[in-house]
């Protein structure tokens, strides 16, 4: 069980994960953001996989203009843009493995808002309600930002 708490540490977020052993439930472990910053509110959406491995987490205002996975995450320049947080467990701890950012990443998108990760932990998908692009279907023009919070979901594996 992931548990977003997205008024921890001046609203930059966390996300809480417990485990049960019977009918016991424990706390497993907190995770945070690499590059944590006030009002990010990491833990709006959490999906974990299946066999509890994998967690996403997403901070949907967080504001780094990175896109792509594992990008530049000091620069904060798109306010609201978004960003995914994915963590992997191996035993109890908890580790970041990957910084994920819309490939046209921009101000007010909030890339995060959803999160999906498969029953396997292999496919991630994410939403996006405040994306402005008017492409239509799969792999339209991401550079149209014609209609305002049109939203988009983009999936990696």
């Amino acid at each position: 069980l992931a548990v977003g708490a997205t008024g921890e540490a001046r609203n930059s977020g966390a996300v809480y994960v417990f485990a049960r052993a019977g009918a016991t439930w424990a706390q497993q472990g907190d995770v945070t953001a690499s590059n944590a910053g006030s009002g990010d509110q990491l833990g709006w959406s959490t999906s974990l996989s299946s066999d509890g491995a994998v967690l996403a987490a997403g901070a949907r205002f967080e504001a780094s203009n990175a896109t792509g996975l594992d990008g530049d995450q000091a620069d904060n320049s798109d306010v609201q843009a978004g960003a995914v947080y994915v963590f992997a467990r191996a035993g109890t701890s908890w580790s970041q493995v990957h910084y994920v950012k819309a490939s046209n990443t921009g101000e007010g998108d909030q890339f995060g808002a959803s999160v999906a990760v498969s029953p396997d932990g292999a496919t991630l998908a994410v939403g996006a309600p405040g994306e402005a692009s008017a492409a239509t279907g799969i792999d339209g023009n991401q550079a149209d930002n014609s209609i305002n919070q049109a939203g988009a979901v983009y999936v990696f594996r």
